[in-house]
């Protein structure tokens, strides 16, 4: 395409061209970038549907559980666990890195988060070891904090359980006493 000009020899387009042509590339355009959304939403979508909300830091045994029940499972420190604080979107059945642990997951007895990577399954605040039921939650561990994750999440070794290792004391474990701190330093996301 040149530049106009006013010379006689070369016509100009009238106003009607001038639109559609503008209108027909805009058109083109928004096609375009509805078929690009389109295919960048896809794996967006798969992205979501590997995460879960509703996990919450107990203000009690200092645990993580899931919130996503009319009651609030059973917390080592009498009664139900008493959330506080953020949202968590934790991740599920995605492959394993060398800075994301699998086999963390959902006692049905007590509602917290678990480590299921050994023979016995720790100790459940609803008695004997936790029941493992659905999800293979991945968590991400060893990995620079930003402003939508919280780090210092660890595991206990007298429990099996996961809980938060940022405060002076260390909570309450179902085993006795204060949890204990082992291994890596989750990350987890929350919304």
């Amino acid at each position: 395409m040149g530049f106009l000009t006013t010379d006689a020899a070369v016509p100009e387009p009238d106003r009607r061209a001038v639109l559609t042509r503008a209108l027909g590339v805009a058109t083109a355009g928004l096609v375009g970038a509805a078929v690009a959304a389109g295919a960048a939403a896809a794996p967006a979508a798969a992205a979501v549907r590997a995460n879960q909300t509703n996990w919450r830091f107990c203000t009690k045994c200092y645990g993580m559980f899931f919130r996503g029940y009319p009651t609030d499972g059973a917390c080592p420190a009498g009664a139900g666990h008493d959330a506080q604080g953020y949202d968590f979107n934790l991740p599920y059945n995605v492959p394993e890195t060398s800075t994301a642990q699998h086999n963390w997951r959902f006692c049905t007895k007590c509602y917290g988060m678990f480590f299921w990577g050994y023979p016995d399954n720790g100790r459940c605040p609803a008695g004997n070891a936790h029941a493992a039921q659905g999800y293979d939650f991945v968590l991400p561990h060893d990995i620079p904090e930003t402003a939508g994750t919280q780090r210092n999440w660890r595991f206990c070794p007298k429990c099996y359980g996961l809980y938060y290792y940022g405060y002076p004391t260390n909570g309450r474990c179902p085993a006795g006493n204060a949890h204990s701190v082992q291994g890596y330093d989750f990350v987890l996301p929350h919304l």
